[in-house]
C-alpha cells in the first residue's frame, strides 16, 4: 500500500483495532508528540499498540470522520473526528475528540507523529 493507503486503512476501515496492521505500519523507533487537554506528552510504538488495546475494550464502534487528508513528500496531514459507541451503550454515538495528526513516513513505516486534539 502507498503511504496515503496506509493512513486511510488506519482512520477509515479497522487499521486502528488492528495490532497486527498497527505493528507493521509503525517503526520501531517510532515517536510521538501529543499535544492535548492534558498537556505535552512524548509516546512510542507501544502506546499506539496499547491504544489499539483500549479501543477494542470500551468501544462497540469506533470511527474516524476524515475532514482534511494531505499528502506532501513523506508527510501526511489528517485532520479528523473521532466518534465512538460505548460497549454499554452501542446506540449512542458519541463525538470524544476532534484532531490533527502529521505523520512522518520513511520506507512505507511511520517514524513520527505529531498530534493535536482537544476533547469535545
Amino acid at each position: 500500500m502507498t503511504n496515503r493507503e496506509n493512513i486511510e486503512y488506519l482512520f477509515k476501515e479497522e487499521g486502528m483495532r488492528s495490532k497486527e496492521f498497527l505493528n507493521n505500519l509503525f517503526h520501531e523507533n517510532f515517536q510521538l508528540e501529543w499535544d492535548s487537554s492534558s498537556g505535552n506528552s512524548i509516546s512510542d510504538k507501544s502506546f499506539i499498540i496499547n491504544l489499539s488495546d483500549e479501543i477494542n475494550a470500551n468501544y462497540e464502534i469506533s470511527y474516524f470522520e476524515i475532514s482534511h487528508l494531505i499528502e506532501e513528500n513523506n508527510q501526511i496531514v489528517v485532520k479528523y473526528n473521532h466518534k465512538v459507541a460505548t460497549i454499554e451503550n452501542p446506540k449512542e454515538i458519541m463525538l470524544i475528540t476532534k484532531a490533527v495528526a502529521i505523520w512522518t513516513f520513511e520506507a512505507g513505516k511511520i517514524t513520527n507523529g505529531y498530534l493535536i486534539s482537544k476533547p469535545n
